[in-house]
């Protein structure tokens, strides 16, 4: 799910600040493989597309509870990361855990830096706050309807 704060100028439509919620398949039995984004990007559901492909939990046998986290990502015209910044995390998990899951974002990050976008996607975001929420459940207990 997208949701965009957009600003209406001279140039036409630009998003000012997209919200991305990651919802990646986080299953322990087949992990999914982390690829390097393909280009060339055209919009920004290619630039979430891509940061999806990048991303890969950390194992879980090695974590306890799971972690939620936003983070609000930079890109310049060229597609490189330029800024990257947690700006919520759970509160309560062990700093070894957090670790792997910093560890993992900046793999994501190295993996996706540059992003391949076309030059008219790079003018738009260059500059501009991407906020990408990810959330492992992977240990979280399932409500079964089954009684």
């Amino acid at each position: 799910m997208r949701r965009a704060a957009v600003m209406l100028g001279a140039a036409g439509l630009v998003a000012t600040a997209a919200w991305f919620n990651v919802s990646l398949p986080a299953s322990a039995q087949q992990p999914r493989r982390a690829v390097a984004p393909k280009g060339p990007l055209n919009t920004l559901d290619d630039v979430r597309r891509a940061i999806i492909g990048c991303w890969q939990w950390p194992p879980a046998s090695e974590i306890r509870t799971g972690m939620e986290f936003t983070v609000r990502l930079s890109f310049k015209r060229d597609g490189e990361i330029f800024g990257a910044r947690i700006t919520y995390q759970t509160q309560h998990i062990s700093p070894d855990e957090r670790n792997l899951y910093y560890r993992a974002l900046v793999r994501a990050i190295a993996r996706c830096s540059p992003l391949p976008v076309s030059p008219s996607l790079g003018q738009a975001i260059a500059g501009r706050a991407f906020y990408f929420h990810f959330q492992d459940s992977r240990k979280q207990r399932k409500a079964s309807l089954d009684g």
